[in-house]
């Protein structure tokens, strides 16, 4: 039987989802619900197969040409995650290792998550969701887990806004809150390379068909961004959960000014939460003034959230004293 040239319903899907696609940014908003399809963009791909077995069935040549529009879309738009530069990944020496975990106020492991933590090597780690010390509730972190990940890093951020923050190396003066964004803290770590600009950060969550959290959340995203725009530094760290998939137009905001480590790596799309079956990636580590050596999603620790790992390179020279004033 020769190839048919029906198939023109499932041409016509592929076209749309392919619009879909390139176009998401310009669907309305409604109630959250354009960040939401924004997040879940990469699994329009799944459609993909679906319409391929469709044009296979039908031995359609039409549908196999409607399939092949979102498949080349899918590809432009997330292939280059995929692709590591050549010669950099295990040839050139890290300058500094950053891991991120939201720990979860619900771990019923702090120590074990801790341990897990302190095993990566990280020359820097930050932590969302630390629970307050149970008997202080003073804005620390809790003895269990502070005990455990505390040996190895001479130096921590204070107070525990919502995210704390370990170091080898030491930073100036205390850390400060970014404006607009509670639950975050900013400070300049003089590491072997020179200062860098650092900011620890948890968004506000966001919850679709819940609109005042939402614009909390997008509030909270553009007033990071307004810090950065305003921070000279010429090496910047952003690391957190900042609530917010690396698809979502609101994301713009911030990759505009920084480079995401997940997609420079190319080492995948690197989704982070739910652990127990990733979906979406909300937890970042951004920058400016390195290159993204490696990028890594962490096995599980008793958290909601996977921990993210990346291998970073400085590639400029800082001049001058980097601290900010605001």
């Amino acid at each position: 039987m020769s190839p048919r040239f029906g198939g023109g319903l499932t041409a016509t899907a592929g076209v749309l989802i392919a619009l879909v696609m390139v176009g998401h940014r310009l669907l309305p908003n409604w109630h959250g619900m354009g960040n939401t399809l924004d997040s879940g963009l990469p699994w329009l791909g799944l459609a993909v197969p679906v319409m391929l077995l469709v044009a296979l069935v039908r031995r359609s040549w039409l549908a196999l040409a409607g399939a092949m529009v979102p498949a080349v879309m899918w590809a432009v738009m997330f292939g280059p995650a995929f692709v590591r530069a050549p010669g950099i990944a295990g040839i050139v020496p890290r300058d500094l290792r950053v891991v991120h975990q939201n720990v979860s106020y619900s771990n019923r492991d702090l120590a074990a998550t801790a341990k897990a933590l302190r095993a990566t090597d990280a020359d820097i780690l930050v932590a969302a969701e630390v629970p307050d010390d149970p008997m202080l509730r003073n804005g620390t972190v809790d003895p269990v887990f502070g005990r455990e990940i505390s040996p190895g890093y001479p130096y921590q951020f204070p107070d525990n806004p919502g995210v704390a923050v370990w170091s080898r190396y030491p930073f100036d003066d205390r850390p400060r809150q970014v404006p607009g964004v509670p639950r975050s803290r900013q400070a300049v770590i003089r590491t072997p390379q020179g200062p860098v600009s650092f900011y620890a950060v948890h968004l506000a969550s966001f919850r679709p068909g819940e609109p005042f959290v939402i614009a909390n959340r997008n509030a909270e995203v553009e007033a990071l961004a307004r810090a950065i725009q305003a921070d000279p530094s010429p090496r910047i760290i952003v690391a957190g959960d900042l609530n917010t998939a690396t698809t979502d137009r609101e994301m713009r905001r911030l990759t505009t000014l920084l480079s995401p480590v997940s997609e420079e790596a190319g080492t995948g799309l690197q989704f982070t939460w739910p652990a127990k079956l990733p979906a979406v990636r909300l937890d970042h580590v951004l920058t400016r003034g390195f290159i993204a050596l490696d990028s890594r999603v962490l096995p599980m620790t008793g958290s909601d959230h996977r921990a993210v790992l990346t291998d970073l390179r400085a590639s400029v020279k800082a001049t001058g004293d980097s601290r900010v004033s605001r």
